[in-house]
C-alpha cells in the first residue's frame, strides 16, 4: 500500500500544481475585469487630462503672422470632447489691415476645434483707436467669439462707448472685419451734440 502512495505522489504533485495554476488564472481574470471596470475610457471622462497655469496661446497664419493670441491664468483641458475651459482669458486680436481687439472676461469656454470661445461673467470688448475712428469699449457678461470670423455677438444686455456716445441693447452682433456693430433689440442711445468751432 505504500509502494501505491509513493507511486500516485507525482500525479497528486501535478494535480494540485494544476489547481493551483487554474485557481491563479482565475484570480488574475477576476482582477484584471475589475481594473477594466474601475478605468473610465477617454471619451467617458469627465474630469480634466491636463492644465496650464500663466500660459499664452497664439494662432499664426500661413504666413507666420500671429492672427490671435489667449492668455489666461489657468486653462483645463476635458479630453471628453476636447473643449477647454479658462480663468481670466484675454483674447486679443491681430491683423495688419484690422484694429486691434481686445476681450477679457472672468471665464471663457473654448470647443474642440478652437472656432467658438465662449466669455462669461464681466465681459469687456475693447477696440483701439484706428482710422480715425474713436475708441470702442462693450460690457457684457457673455459673449462669444468667433476667431475665424473675426465677429463677436451676444444675446444678453451691453453696453457700448464710442467716445463720448452710449448705447445700450439685448443682442448684439461685432463685425471687426467691417467695423460694425449691430444692436438687435431694446436699443437706447445717448449722442451728445457736436463740438462747435
Amino acid at each position: 500500500m505504500t509502494n501505491r502512495i509513493y507511486q500516485r505522489i507525482p500525479a497528486l504533485v501535478l494535480l494540485g500544481a494544476a489547481t493551483l495554476m487554474a485557481a491563479g488564472s482565475f484570480w488574475l481574470v477576476q482582477l484584471s475585469q475589475q481594473s477594466a471596470s474601475n478605468t473610465v475610457s477617454q471619451t467617458e471622462r469627465t474630469d480634466p487630462d491636463y492644465f496650464v497655469e500663466n500660459f499664452t496661446y497664439s494662432k499664426v497664419d500661413g504666413r507666420g503672422r500671429v492672427e490671435y493670441v489667449i492668455e489666461g491664468v489657468k486653462m483645463k483641458h476635458y479630453p471628453v470632447d476636447k473643449h477647454s475651459v479658462i480663468d481670466k482669458p484675454v483674447v486679443r486680436n491681430f491683423s495688419p489691415d484690422r484694429p486691434p481687439t481686445t476681450v477679457r472676461a472672468e471665464t471663457a469656454n473654448i470647443n474642440g476645434d478652437h472656432t467658438e470661445v465662449k466669455l462669461i461673467d464681466n465681459v469687456i470688448l475693447e477696440r483701439a483707436q484706428a482710422r480715425g475712428d474713436e475708441p470702442l469699449t462693450v460690457t457684457s457678461e457673455y459673449m462669444l467669439v468667433l476667431p475665424k470670423k473675426d465677429i463677436v455677438t451676444t444675446d444678453r444686455h451691453v453696453d457700448i462707448r464710442v467716445g463720448s456716445m452710449r448705447l445700450s441693447g439685448t443682442g448684439m452682433v461685432a463685425n471687426n472685419a467691417t467695423r460694425e456693430v449691430t444692436l438687435e433689440s431694446r436699443v437706447n442711445g445717448i449722442y451728445p451734440p457736436p463740438n462747435k468751432p
